[in-house]
């Protein structure tokens, strides 16, 4: 899964930002990275959100926007990918790159939410809350626009994201910074290692040999690039496949250990609370809890 550049055309004659409703089977299943900024709503769709080296489930009402260069896809849950599944996951795209509005504009004063929200960009951020709601609303009749109303609400939507106070930072600094420097292709290329074989009890060795190092060398090349250990992003990965087991299947917490490559179940069941703060089986009745209120 080698992240791949995609060449956009966000500008026109007609338009100086691009924005489409889409009703899809799935969202784009590619690891792809490309030099616009992209605000990605769900309006319905559920699954695993990659972003750098952030990996969560997400679900309807996600709302993230994705700086320049930083690999990303939205892994709609498998139930899409059924062919007797008939819902449609319906999605708002919106890629603009950073001087759509005019370098000297975003300079204005008035324009500090933005440049703030566009420097956490660069990790990838996710709004949250009843913000995440109101910005929602906006965008979905940010798609029935034209014209300078169609530029005025886009400048609204950007500076109520800056301003919310309700948000998660994705990819880590050290990820984006190894990304934006000239070892991403390697860096790339371990992540993806570590994405694709998730499920197999692989040896660190292994991981060392694909990137053609030696162990030692290999350790502090990883820790410099992404400001973490090896077994912490491993863990990171496989502990978010892990919650989307938990919530969508029936799976028994073993059998959900096993398939993310965890053979010591004690030892997955340790991990997995020390990154959400809660047992596996407390994370799938909480969800069960949250899925009764809804109805």
């Amino acid at each position: 899964m080698k992240p791949i550049y995609l060449q956009k055309n966000t500008q026109s004659g007609e338009q100086s930002f691009f924005v489409r409703y889409a009703e899809v089977k799935h969202t784009y299943n590619q690891f792809h990275f490309h030099k616009e900024f992209e605000l990605l709503y769900n309006i319905s769709n559920s699954g695993t959100r990659f972003v750098g080296d952030s990996v969560h489930q997400f679900e309807s009402g996600d709302l993230v926007l994705v700086g320049p260069n930083i690999p990303h896809y939205w892994h709609s849950d498998e139930k899409y990918f059924r062919d007797d599944y008939t819902e449609m996951a319906k999605v708002v795209l919106i890629q603009f790159v950073k001087g759509f509005i005019g370098d000297y504009f975003l300079e204005l004063p008035e324009m500090q939410s933005i440049r703030d929200l566009l420097s956490r960009a660069e990790q990838g951020i996710q709004i949250k809350g009843e913000a995440a709601k109101k910005i929602g609303e906006k965008i979905l009749v940010l798609t029935q626009m034209q014209g300078r109303k169609r530029l005025l609400q886009m400048i609204e939507i950007l500076c109520l994201m800056g301003e919310a106070t309700e948000y998660n930072l994705l990819a880590s600094k050290g990820f984006c910074e190894a990304h934006r420097g000239e070892n991403n292709e390697k860096i790339n290329r371990i992540f993806n290692f570590m994405i694709n074989n998730y499920q197999s009890n692989f040896k660190f060795q292994e991981v060392a040999n694909f990137a053609n190092m030696n162990p030692s060398a290999f350790c502090r090349y990883f820790k410099k690039s992404t400001s973490k250990t090896f077994s912490e992003v491993l863990n990171e990965i496989r502990i978010g496949f892990a919650c989307k087991m938990l919530i969508n299947t029936s799976e028994s917490i073993s059998e959900i250990g096993y398939s993310c490559g965890y053979m010591n179940i004690p030892y997955f069941n340790r991990q997995f609370k020390q990154f959400k703060a809660v047992t596996p089986f407390q994370y799938r009745e909480l969800h069960q809890e949250k899925t009764l209120l809804k109805r």
